[in-house]
């Protein structure tokens, strides 16, 4: 990872065709998708979940079939995953603020003081790991079908940081930043050393190797506990 540049890869990826570009973008977010199974997430309600399943598949089935162009049903569904992840992002952050214990106070302090305060809570409470995990996870996905609907994808940092929030115990078993990093150079080679008329063998090939990576990503993560309170 040490090696990989940001800017150099976005270059080379908006270098390729859109198509091709947006299977690199595909591919990525169908890896990170893996830590949406987690518990935390989940009981917030199962629908973001669902809906960035759909699209991820909704785009993988236009890649395959040979058509760029975004359908009313990824606009659709894009559209519903941003709404379910702000509104996610609220139920995280509330949950976060019923359970946040304040520092103990001078002395000088109300007698009551043991009431969160909203003010102090945003100074000083961070969202936990997973919960910023899952946001990157669900914006990924919706930057990926941005990317099959012919706008930009730069959604690689926001892999590379679910990744490295995944490793951070620095588990050798556990994939971390430089599987990742290692799997968009991957694929970004293979893109480029197919046709176009072979890119729908060639998403076949990458949707099946990346739900392999995701369902790997996630069993490794859930043996070490890393998702779950």
């Amino acid at each position: 990872m040490e090696n990989w540049d940001f800017r150099e890869w976005q270059a080379a990826l908006g270098g390729l065709d859109p198509r091709a570009a947006a299977l690199v973008g595909l591919a990525a977010a169908e890896r990170i998708a893996g830590c949406l199974g987690d518990e935390r997430f989940l009981r917030h309600g199962a629908s973001a979940a669902e809906v960035a399943r759909d699209l991820l598949r909704e785009c993988w089935s236009g890649a395959q079939g040979g058509d760029g162009s975004a359908s009313a049903r990824i606009r659709d569904l894009a559209d519903r995953l941003a709404g379910l992840s702000a509104e996610y992002e609220t139920l995280s952050m509330t949950d976060l603020f019923h359970s946040y214990e304040p520092l103990a106070g001078d002395g000088d302090e109300d007698p009551d003081d043991g009431v969160p305060d909203l003010e102090e809570f945003l100074e000083e409470a961070e969202p936990e790991g997973a919960v910023t995990m899952h946001l990157d996870a669900l914006t990924a996905v919706g930057e990926a079908a941005a990317a099959c609907a012919g706008g930009p994808w730069d959604g690689a940092l926001r892999c590379l940081q679910v990744t490295a929030m995944a490793a951070e115990q620095h588990d050798p078993r556990l994939p971390g930043p430089g599987a990742e990093v290692r799997r968009q150079t991957e694929d970004l080679v293979s893109v480029r050393a197919v046709d176009g008329g072979r890119l729908r063998h060639l998403a076949t090939r990458l949707r099946t190797r990346a739900q392999a990576d995701a369902a790997g990503w996630l069993r490794a993560t859930e043996r070490r506990g890393l998702l779950h309170d």
